[in-house]
Protein backbone atom coordinates (compact mmCIF):
# COMPACT_ATOMS: atom_id res chain seq x y z
CA UNK A 1 0.00 0.00 0.00
CA UNK A 2 1.52 3.74 -0.94
CA UNK A 3 0.32 5.82 1.52
CA UNK A 4 -0.11 9.62 0.09
CA UNK A 5 0.35 13.16 2.06
CA UNK A 6 -3.70 13.51 1.97
CA UNK A 7 -4.04 9.70 3.79
CA UNK A 8 -1.61 11.26 6.37
CA UNK A 9 -3.38 14.34 6.99
CA UNK A 10 -6.59 12.51 7.13
CA UNK A 11 -5.55 10.66 9.94
CA UNK A 12 -3.12 12.69 11.90
CA UNK A 13 -4.77 16.53 10.53
CA UNK A 14 -2.29 19.19 11.81
CA UNK A 15 -1.09 16.80 14.47
CA UNK A 16 2.14 16.56 12.14
CA UNK A 17 5.68 17.82 12.30
CA UNK A 18 7.64 18.01 8.95
CA UNK A 19 11.15 16.19 8.98
CA UNK A 20 14.17 19.15 8.61
CA UNK A 21 15.72 17.37 5.32
CA UNK A 22 18.53 20.05 5.45
CA UNK A 23 19.39 18.97 8.77
CA UNK A 24 20.27 15.25 7.89
CA UNK A 25 24.05 16.35 6.77
CA UNK A 26 26.36 15.03 4.45
CA UNK A 27 26.74 11.42 5.20
CA UNK A 28 23.24 11.30 4.12
CA UNK A 29 22.59 8.53 1.33
CA UNK A 30 18.86 8.67 1.66
CA UNK A 31 16.57 8.89 -1.49
CA UNK A 32 13.04 10.48 -2.42
CA UNK A 33 11.59 6.81 -1.71
CA UNK A 34 13.34 6.61 1.64
CA UNK A 35 11.11 9.30 3.19
CA UNK A 36 7.08 9.59 4.01
CA UNK A 37 5.03 11.75 1.62
CA UNK A 38 5.91 15.59 2.24
CA UNK A 39 8.06 14.30 5.10
CA UNK A 40 5.22 14.02 7.18
CA UNK A 41 5.88 12.53 11.21
CA UNK A 42 2.72 12.10 13.29
CA UNK A 43 2.92 14.33 16.56
CA UNK A 44 1.14 10.46 18.37
CA UNK A 45 0.12 7.38 17.28
CA UNK A 46 -1.09 6.15 21.21
CA UNK A 47 0.93 3.67 22.70
CA UNK A 48 4.00 3.77 19.80
CA UNK A 49 5.11 6.93 19.15
CA UNK A 50 5.46 10.93 20.31
CA UNK A 51 7.41 13.71 19.64
CA UNK A 52 6.73 15.29 23.13
CA UNK A 53 10.35 13.21 24.28
CA UNK A 54 9.76 14.24 27.55
CA UNK A 55 13.52 15.04 28.32
CA UNK A 56 15.09 18.18 29.04
CA UNK A 57 18.65 17.14 27.28
CA UNK A 58 17.62 15.95 24.11
CA UNK A 59 14.79 17.27 21.64
CA UNK A 60 13.26 16.62 18.44
CA UNK A 61 16.06 16.46 15.55
CA UNK A 62 18.73 16.59 17.72
CA UNK A 63 21.92 14.83 16.28
CA UNK A 64 23.18 12.38 18.53
CA UNK A 65 26.05 9.28 18.14
CA UNK A 66 26.24 6.39 19.13
CA UNK A 67 28.37 4.00 18.74
CA UNK A 68 27.30 0.35 18.53
CA UNK A 69 28.86 -3.15 20.17
CA UNK A 70 29.15 -4.10 15.89
CA UNK A 71 30.12 -1.17 13.45
CA UNK A 72 31.21 2.21 13.13
CA UNK A 73 29.78 5.33 15.10
CA UNK A 74 27.10 6.55 13.76
CA UNK A 75 25.47 9.79 13.26
CA UNK A 76 21.59 9.42 13.94
CA UNK A 77 18.99 12.24 13.92
CA UNK A 78 16.15 11.81 17.38
CA UNK A 79 12.74 11.66 16.23
CA UNK A 80 10.69 10.91 18.18
CA UNK A 81 10.40 8.43 21.23
CA UNK A 82 8.35 5.48 23.20
CA UNK A 83 5.56 7.04 24.83
CA UNK A 84 6.18 5.98 27.69
CA UNK A 85 9.66 5.74 28.49
CA UNK A 86 11.73 8.48 27.51
CA UNK A 87 14.36 6.31 27.72
CA UNK A 88 13.89 4.58 24.48
CA UNK A 89 14.35 7.37 21.39
CA UNK A 90 13.30 6.45 17.85
CA UNK A 91 16.15 7.77 15.63
CA UNK A 92 16.90 8.11 11.97
CA UNK A 93 20.46 6.97 10.36
CA UNK A 94 20.88 9.10 7.10
CA UNK A 95 23.81 6.86 6.42
CA UNK A 96 21.52 3.91 6.14
CA UNK A 97 18.17 5.60 5.95
CA UNK A 98 17.17 3.07 9.02
CA UNK A 99 14.93 3.76 11.96
CA UNK A 100 16.27 2.90 15.07
CA UNK A 101 15.29 2.49 18.58
CA UNK A 102 17.89 3.66 20.84
CA UNK A 103 17.93 2.55 24.29
CA UNK A 104 19.76 5.38 26.61
CA UNK A 105 20.43 3.60 29.83
CA UNK A 106 21.71 0.18 27.91
CA UNK A 107 23.28 1.89 25.21
CA UNK A 108 21.36 -0.35 22.62
CA UNK A 109 20.09 0.10 19.12
CA UNK A 110 17.67 -2.09 17.67
CA UNK A 111 16.57 -1.70 13.95
CA UNK A 112 12.84 -0.84 13.67
CA UNK A 113 12.26 -0.25 10.11
CA UNK A 114 14.55 0.00 6.69
CA UNK A 115 13.51 3.56 6.11
CA UNK A 116 12.06 6.45 7.02
CA UNK A 117 8.69 5.63 4.62
CA UNK A 118 8.15 2.26 6.04
CA UNK A 119 8.12 3.38 9.39
CA UNK A 120 5.60 6.20 9.11
CA UNK A 121 3.64 3.71 6.89
CA UNK A 122 3.58 1.21 9.95
CA UNK A 123 2.67 4.25 12.42
CA UNK A 124 -0.57 4.72 10.13
CA UNK A 125 -1.72 1.62 9.48
CA UNK A 126 -1.57 1.02 13.21
CA UNK A 127 -2.74 4.60 13.94
CA UNK A 128 -5.93 3.61 11.88
CA UNK A 129 -6.32 0.40 13.77
CA UNK A 130 -6.05 2.09 17.18
CA UNK A 131 -8.65 5.37 15.85
CA UNK A 132 -11.20 2.65 15.11
CA UNK A 133 -10.23 -0.03 17.05
CA UNK A 134 -12.98 -2.39 17.15
CA UNK A 135 -11.25 -4.76 20.16
CA UNK A 136 -11.48 -7.92 21.23
CA UNK A 137 -11.30 -10.57 18.61
CA UNK A 138 -12.14 -8.31 15.52
CA UNK A 139 -8.93 -6.16 16.91
CA UNK A 140 -6.80 -9.49 17.12
CA UNK A 141 -7.59 -10.52 13.81
CA UNK A 142 -7.27 -6.96 12.03
CA UNK A 143 -3.49 -6.81 13.77
CA UNK A 144 -2.35 -10.39 12.35
CA UNK A 145 -3.79 -9.34 8.75
CA UNK A 146 -1.82 -5.90 8.94
CA UNK A 147 1.41 -7.42 10.09
CA UNK A 148 1.01 -9.86 7.18
CA UNK A 149 0.83 -7.35 4.57
CA UNK A 150 3.61 -5.07 6.22
CA UNK A 151 5.86 -7.86 6.90
CA UNK A 152 5.75 -7.85 3.03
CA UNK A 153 6.78 -4.18 2.52
CA UNK A 154 9.91 -4.78 5.75
CA UNK A 155 10.72 -8.00 6.48
CA UNK A 156 13.84 -6.46 9.04
CA UNK A 157 10.96 -4.97 11.05
CA UNK A 158 9.92 -8.76 12.05
CA UNK A 159 13.52 -10.28 11.74
CA UNK A 160 13.43 -11.66 15.51
CA UNK A 161 10.45 -11.98 17.90
CA UNK A 162 11.60 -9.26 20.17
CA UNK A 163 11.43 -6.55 17.56
CA UNK A 164 9.70 -3.70 18.28
CA UNK A 165 6.96 -4.23 15.79
CA UNK A 166 7.23 -7.84 16.57
CA UNK A 167 6.04 -7.16 20.07
CA UNK A 168 3.52 -4.64 18.88
CA UNK A 169 1.65 -6.63 16.96
CA UNK A 170 1.90 -9.61 19.56
CA UNK A 171 0.13 -7.37 21.93
CA UNK A 172 -2.53 -5.98 19.65
CA UNK A 173 -3.04 -9.55 18.01
CA UNK A 174 -4.10 -11.04 21.73
CA UNK A 175 -7.88 -10.89 21.61
CA UNK A 176 -9.15 -9.56 25.15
Amino acid sequence: MAITAADLRDLWGEDVLHIPLGSLGESSRMNSGDFPPDGILPMEVPILFTVLIGRDDIEMFTSLTIEPTEGAAASVMVIGAVPEDPELLFVLNPASSEVLLLDLPQSTVETVNSTLSVFVEFLYRLGRLIANDPGGRERAERATRIRSELVKEDPVAFAHPDTWWSTAFAELAKAK
